[in-house]
């Protein structure tokens, strides 16, 4: 398949989103973000998804005083950070990821001051 028809196929199974409020609006390659890595950014990352991830396992096993100590096993999810047969150092880091979740989730880390 050419890059041209996957990127149509990829808006087209955008349009199946369920969206509650809001839109999607893609502006060049949405898997780049023109943002230097900075350790900021880093920081702000590895403490929103600290905090996500523990948000979410009370949201799933509600009233579980230790939601935040299971790790769901067998979903695949795995295989993104470490496909067969690819050397997980020659793929994209998370830190290349960063400024592109925070940004969709809505997080701002510009201008913040960690300690």
């Amino acid at each position: 398949m050419s890059a041209a028809g996957s990127r149509r196929g990829f808006l087209r199974g955008l349009t199946t989103l369920p969206l509650i409020g809001g839109g999607v609006s893609l502006i060049g390659q949405p898997t780049a973000v023109a943002e230097p890595v900075s350790d900021q950014l880093l920081y702000t990352y590895m403490e929103w998804l600290s905090t996500e991830r523990r948000v979410l396992c009370h949201e799933v096993w509600p009233g579980e005083p230790n939601a935040d100590r299971y790790v769901p096993q067998g979903t695949g999810a795995t295989g993104f950070h470490f496909p067969d047969g690819v050397d997980w150092k020659a793929l994209p880091g998370p830190s290349t990821r960063a400024a592109l979740v925070l940004s969709a989730v809505g997080c701002d880390w510009r201008g913040k001051v960690w300690p």
